[in-house]
């Protein structure tokens, strides 16, 4: 079996605030994604990449004019450090920041620490190389967030794009994506990825890979993939490389055997708002 020693050329692309669908706008370097949303009310940011990717923001915010004023809310999938590198920066500058309930206190920690299986897997040329490019960019000095807002399933988040809340655990626990259903664009983070980040190659949309090495719990991987796959047709939107539009249903139909117990929550279930207070205030209230 032939290795493959490094990363597709066109993986490594820089995007600098790329329209990718109607005023959503990716921004990448480091092979990691930021997305910014924009609507009447302002910008939400969508995950907030790694401590290097300041330059690439304003840059970002400049070239659709605007600035970093302009940005009303920063919401994170999940709280690798990867994802959050500029949210707690981005909070010191008076922007609330909202985090999966489930990874709150793990938000505050500073993000998930390196999972001690998924040094076995550096071995892999292409897979030691992209982990080294984000430590490069910081991965190992991201701050811990202060005080965030945090969201559950099925809740329509009260920011700009009013994304709504699909729980898509598998890769982390508290792995959430964001979709909106109008323009169909879901923001899939690390629920479905257009890399293998073992060999470095562009593959069709997939969990990542590296099995329980790299992830939470690759049966919940799996899981969430045939829930992303009841959407249909999307504007998929990664937390690494490349977008992908097509119908995630041909991809990952249901399972041949579905339990015979009441489903979950659909993801085309009517959603509620969630509360726009901080959970660091809501807990002073409480004491």
């Amino acid at each position: 079996m032939r290795i493959p020693w490094n990363i597709e050329s066109h993986l490594r692309d820089e995007q600098v605030a790329t329209e990718v669908a109607d005023d959503v706008y990716q921004l990448c370097s480091t092979m990691t994604n930021m997305y910014l949303i924009e609507d009447d009310d302002g910008l939400t940011l969508v995950d907030a990449g790694l401590p290097a990717q300041m330059e690439l923001l304003e840059s970002g915010l400049d070239r659709i004019g605007a600035e970093v004023a302009d940005i009303k809310a920063v919401i994170l999938t999940h709280v690798d450090p990867d994802h959050m590198g500029l949210a707690e920066p981005l909070r010191k500058e008076g922007i609330p920041v909202w985090v999966p309930e489930e990874g709150y206190e793990t938000a505050l920690e500073g993000g998930h620490n390196p999972q001690l299986g998924s040094f076995l897997l550096l071995w892999r040329p292409a897979f030691a190389r992209f982990i080294r490019a984000l430590m490069k960019a910081g991965l190992m000095n991201v701050e811990p967030i202060a005080e965030a807002h945090t969201f559950t399933d099925g809740q329509v988040l009260p920011v700009p794009g009013q994304p709504k809340v699909i729980q898509t655990p598998g890769h982390r626990k508290e792995h959430c994506s964001f979709w909106m259903e109008e323009s169909r664009i879901l923001f899939g983070s690390d629920a479905l990825l257009t890399m293998d980040i073992m060999s470095g190659k562009a593959v069709d949309p997939e969990p990542v890979r590296g099995g329980n090495l790299m992830n939470y719990n690759k049966e919940q991987q799996m899981e969430s993939a045939r829930k992303l796959a009841t959407l249909g047709q999307v504007t998929l939107l990664p937390g690494h490389v490349d977008p992908w539009e097509g119908d995630l249903g041909e991809l990952y139909p249901p399972a041949e055997s579905e339990p015979s117990a009441s489903p979950g929550p659909s993801v085309r279930d009517e959603g509620s708002v969630a509360s726009s207070e901080p959970k660091t205030e809501q807990a002073k209230v409480e004491q």
